[in-house]
C-alpha cells in the first residue's frame, strides 16, 4: 500500500484555533490585570503553566495548514497524527472506533502498550490525564474532524492499513 497523506481542512481549524486562542489570552491578560494582586499574577502563571501545550500545538498545526502539510500520515509501519505529534504503530493499536464528543468527530484507539503511546505525550496535562484510570478515552484519539474529507472515508482508510497490517 502507498503511503496515504491527509490535509487539514482549514476553514474548522482556523475557526476553532481563533477562538481558542483568544480565550486564552483573554484570560490570561484579565488575570494579570486583575485588581486583586498578587492573587492575578499566580492565576496568570498557572494559565500559562496549563496553556503552554495547547496555544503551542495549535500555532504549530496553523502553521502546518498554511504550509500544506498533512494532518494525518498512513504509512506501512505507523499511522502519524501530525494534529498531537504522535506516532502509533500498527502493531500496537488493538481496535478502533469513531466516536463524537461535542460535534467533534474522532478516531479512538484501544493499544495493547499505552506506554509506547505515553513516552510521546507532551505537556504537563496530558501526562497527567494519561495516568488516570481508563487512559484509552482520554489520551488514544484523533480529530479527524479537522482533516479533509469524508469522515467515513478516513477511517475506512485507516482501518484498511491496519488490516493490512496484521496479515
Amino acid at each position: 500500500m502507498d503511503n496515504l497523506l491527509y490535509p487539514y481542512y482549514s476553514i474548522k481549524l482556523w475557526l476553532d484555533s481563533v477562538i481558542f486562542l483568544i480565550i486564552a489570552f483573554s484570560l490570561i491578560l484579565l488575570t494579570l490585570f486583575n485588581s486583586n494582586q498578587p492573587f492575578g499574577i499566580i492565576l496568570a502563571f498557572f494559565l500559562i503553566i496549563l496553556t503552554k501545550y495547547p496555544i503551542q500545538k495549535t500555532i504549530k498545526n496553523l502553521y502546518r495548514s498554511l504550509k500544506n502539510q498533512p494532518a494525518i500520515e498512513l504509512t506501512e509501519a505507523y499511522f502519524f497524527d501530525h494534529i498531537n505529534n504522535i506516532k502509533i504503530y500498527w502493531h500496537n493499536i488493538d481496535k478502533l472506533s469513531v466516536i463524537s464528543i461535542r460535534g467533534n468527530t474522532y478516531v479512538n484507539f484501544i493499544l495493547k502498550d499505552n506506554n509506547e503511546y505515553a513516552k510521546q505525550l507532551n505537556g504537563f496535562l496530558p501526562k497527567i490525564l494519561f495516568k488516570l484510570p481508563d487512559p484509552e478515552e482520554i489520551a488514544t484519539k484523533t480529530e479527524i474532524s479537522l482533516v479533509k474529507g469524508r469522515k467515513e472515508d478516513i477511517y475506512n482508510s485507516i482501518c484498511k492499513f491496519r488490516e493490512a497490517k496484521k496479515l
